[in-house]
């Protein structure tokens, strides 16, 4: 943070401060201040910055199961159980970190989405695995 009158930059204690904790990537160089924790503080940007956040990993499940869905030969039935199994891991990340800093119909809706992309998801599984059951039933033993 810089002083508006001075052009020297003071360090503020982060530790004591309370907010939404962002760790950047750095995957880009960059000659100046490299920063290894962000936190903000600010409650309304907070909410801006999450359901950015949330609605870009919605799309990314939504494309994958589009992708699914498309491909019903190639699926392979442990790449959703993957994506099941990603899906219940964001859904805890939502519920514990989320929570406090959503509105509460923000928050009801983004589990009520989180909810049909995990149904839609267990609804392939168990199709992929009924035509595969079929399948070895099919085969039988030969004489």
């Amino acid at each position: 943070m810089k002083k508006a009158n001075k052009k020297e930059i003071f360090y503020i204690d982060y530790e004591r401060l309370e907010g939404y904790e962002v760790k950047p990537k750095n995957k880009v160089k960059y000659d100046g201040i490299i920063v290894n924790k962000l936190i903000l503080i600010n409650p309304s940007f907070t909410k801006k910055i999450l359901i950015k956040k949330s609605k870009r990993k919605l799309e990314e499940y939504l494309k994958y199961i589009i992708n699914i869905m498309d491909n019903d030969d190639a699926t392979d039935p442990d790449d959703v159980e993957r994506a099941l199994d990603n899906l219940s891991r964001y859904r805890s990340i939502v519920i514990n970190t989320y929570q406090m800093y959503l509105d509460e119909k923000y928050y009801k809706i983004l589990l009520q989405k989180i909810d049909l992309i995990e149904q839609e998801l267990t609804k392939k599984l168990y199709i992929i695995n009924s035509k595969y059951y079929i399948n070895e039933e099919k085969k039988g033993k030969s004489r």
